[in-house]
């Protein structure tokens, strides 16, 4: 009987055993971005990094830019960081593509850099008055601005103006949030332990200037 107790009795801390395991496995599992989402924030933050200070420089919105070199390019970047399509007649520093929107071969601008690329996508924007007159400068809302550009006839898509608001909502606006957010986070940290250092160097001031009876 006692055998046939003890039996019993490993057989159940056994079961528990099991049944702690599972739940410890359980409790473990964490939900992970797939693949493809972390490629498009990997990318995005690749073109936050070089757009940002141009586009500031500019009073362009970094969201906007980045959501219209989304929508011209796609999710991989071009050797010759074409990335904005700006149509061009100088054969020089210039490729000659076929746009199956208008269904002609078309010269557009091509670069060395991402940063040149940018910066003459906000010299463009900057340079022509039909986006002045719709507006773009008037605001810094992502959406106010991008309507201007695409009433200024940045493209001829009828519906460009959709394209690019749907990929800035969908991807680039939560991302670029983010990556704001960390950066005043990081300001706040540098400016904590810039303010704890000064008060370091102030207490062991105060510490030596002290009788020393204190």
């Amino acid at each position: 009987m006692r055998k046939f107790l003890l039996v019993i009795s490993i057989f159940i801390l056994s079961l528990e055993n099991i049944e702690f395991a599972v739940a410890s496995t359980n409790n473990s599992i964490i939900s992970v971005k797939d693949t493809e989402t972390i490629k498009r924030e990997d990318y995005i933050r690749t073109l936050y990094k070089a757009f940002d200070p141009i586009c500031r420089k500019y009073g362009i919105n970094t969201k906007v830019a980045i959501s219209q070199a989304i929508a011209e390019q796609g999710w991989k970047l071009r050797e010759d960081y074409r990335i904005f399509n700006i149509a061009s007649t100088s054969p020089t520093k210039s490729k000659l593509v076929y746009d199956i929107g208008e269904q002609r071969y078309r010269r557009y601008r091509i670069y060395s850099s991402l940063e040149q690329a940018v910066e003459d996508y906000c010299k463009v924007l900057s340079s022509y008055y039909t986006y002045r007159e719709n507006g773009l400068f008037d605001t810094f809302d992502p959406n106010l601005q991008m309507e201007a550009i695409a009433k200024g006839g940045y493209a001829t898509d009828p519906h460009y103006l959709k394209l690019v608001t749907s990929v800035m909502d969908k991807y680039v606006a939560p991302i670029v949030d983010n990556i704001r957010e960390e950066e005043a986070l990081a300001r706040r940290s540098e400016e904590l332990q810039s303010v704890a250092s000064v008060s370091s160097v102030e207490a062991q001031h105060i510490r030596f200037c002290l009788p020393s009876s204190y």
